[in-house]
């Protein structure tokens, strides 16, 4: 029972006064707000909605599924325009490469567009160090972001031709081995080539990332990553964290 009766001295009155307490319905007992934990939140969800793995998806199946999201087609657009140049180098469709480029060419002197014309080619159909830093020396106002991006969009095509190991290993020769300068823009950029060479699915590379957030922020380890690349990313010594701005 609820209720108990007081020891001795309780009379009929008394008794029916409880009989009819307890014929109520019990009132809740009032809750202190205070004594209650806040509810847990996973801090890696909010890192997980950064990897918009959908931008691959969008460049080899089409921008609707973008969506609305404006970062997607950003991405999704860069990668396209790369792929419209390599299958214009390949003479397949009667255009010059440097017409999917038009809106970022244009803008320079003729001089510069007819230099930036001869290299597109080079840096796709023999991509390395040689061919990269020739096209980004002519170039104008090329900041570092800009080349990291393009970088990545150029390794994007190994990994449409077949090859996530060689999109891997472009970015790799770029920025060099696992250290400081790597951060999660270019782990991104690697689930982006297992992504686009249909190594992996963008859930399956998700599932890794938000294990790898875990152990950056103290739990679990890089050992339950299943992806080997990722693993040994996640293990190197002095490695870029994968966390989003640090």
């Amino acid at each position: 029972m609820l209720l108990s009766l007081a020891a001795g001295g309780v009379g009929v009155a008394g008794a029916q006064q409880n009989a009819d307490n307890q014929s109520q319905p019990p009132m809740s007992p009032a809750i202190d707000l205070d004594s209650i934990p806040a509810a847990t939140v996973d801090p890696r969800q909010a890192l997980m909605e950064q990897l918009h793995f959908n931008a691959f998806q969008a460049a080899k199946g089409g921008l609707s599924l973008c969506g609305g999201d404006e970062g997607c087609l950003s991405k999704a657009k860069g990668i396209r325009r790369w792929i419209c140049a390599y299958t214009a180098c390949q003479g397949n469709t009667g255009k010059e490469p440097t017409e999917c480029f038009y809106s970022q060419i244009s803008q320079y002197p003729l001089k510069t567009q007819e230099e930036l014309a001869s290299l597109i080619c080079p840096v796709l159909n023999s991509p390395g160090a040689g061919t990269r830093q020739a096209f980004f020396t002519h170039v104008p106002d090329f900041s570092k972001d800009d080349e990291g991006d393009t970088v990545a969009e150029i390794a994007y095509v190994l990994a449409l031709k077949g090859s996530a190991s060689s999109c891997e290993e472009y970015i790799k020769d770029y920025v060099g081995p696992y250290g400081p300068n790597w951060n999660f823009n270019w782990y991104r950029a690697l689930s982006g080539c297992r992504i686009l060479a249909d190594v992996r699915t963008p859930e399956q590379e998700s599932k890794d990332f938000y294990t790898w957030f875990g152990v950056a922020q103290g739990t679990g380890s890089c050992s339950d990553i299943v992806n080997s690349e990722m693993r040994d990313a996640c293990n190197a010594p002095g490695a870029g964290s994968p966390i989003p701005g640090q």
